[in-house]
C-alpha cells in the first residue's frame, strides 16, 4: 500500500512538471515545435497545397495565426516550401512575413474545437469558428489538407497561458 502511494505521488509530480514544461500555445517557441510536427506528419498531406499558386519572389507560403483571447495579439507563422513533392516547414516562430497567404485567428475555445476535428457541415464549420484572411477559393479547394493542419495544432503539447 505504501509503495502505491509513493508511486502515485511520483507520477502526479511528473505530470505536473510536464504541464509546466509545455510552451504557451501559439507562442514562437511552441510554433517552432509545430514546424517540427509538420515535417514529421504533414509533408505529404499539405504537398499539393504547398505547390499551388506559390509567389515566385518568395518561394514559400506563409500561414499566420494567433489566439484571439490573448492580449496583445501575438501572431506566429509557419513558412511552407514545396520541395521534392513534399511540403516542408522551413520556419516556425514569430510572425515576420509582411505578405502572408493566410491569417487565421479564433477564440481559444474555437481553436480547441477545430484541433479536435469538430468542423461541422462538410468543413464549413471551420469558417464559422475562426476568422480567416486569404483566398477562400484556395482554402475551399484544399479543405481536407487544412483540416489536417488544424488538427495538428492540437497535437503539439502546450500550456493555456498566453504567449
Amino acid at each position: 500500500m505504501y509503495k502505491k502511494a509513493i508511486l502515485g505521488t511520483v507520477l502526479s509530480l511528473s505530470f505536473m512538471s510536464l504541464s509546466y514544461a509545455a510552451d504557451p500555445w501559439m507562442s514562437p517557441e511552441w510554433t517552432k515545435k509545430f514546424c517540427d510536427y509538420w515535417n514529421q506528419h504533414l509533408q505529404t498531406t499539405m504537398a499539393e497545397w504547398a505547390e499551388y499558386n506559390v509567389k515566385k519572389e518568395k518561394g514559400y507560403k506563409t500561414i499566420q495565426f494567433y489566439r484571439q483571447d490573448c492580449n496583445p495579439h501575438k501572431k506566429v507563422e509557419v513558412r511552407i516550401k514545396y520541395e521534392n513533392g513534399k511540403s516542408v516547414c522551413i520556419y516556425g516562430g514569430e510572425a515576420k512575413d509582411p505578405n502572408p497567404e493566410f491569417v487565421m485567428y479564433a477564440t481559444d475555445q474555437n481553436w480547441k474545437s477545430l484541433a479536435k476535428g469538430e468542423f461541422g457541415f462538410m468543413g464549413m464549420g471551420i469558417m464559422s469558428k475562426m476568422t480567416f484572411q486569404g483566398s477562400k477559393v484556395e482554402a475551399m479547394k484544399f479543405m481536407e489538407p487544412f483540416k489536417a493542419f488544424l488538427i495538428g495544432l492540437g497535437k503539439v503539447p502546450y500550456s493555456d497561458s498566453c504567449p
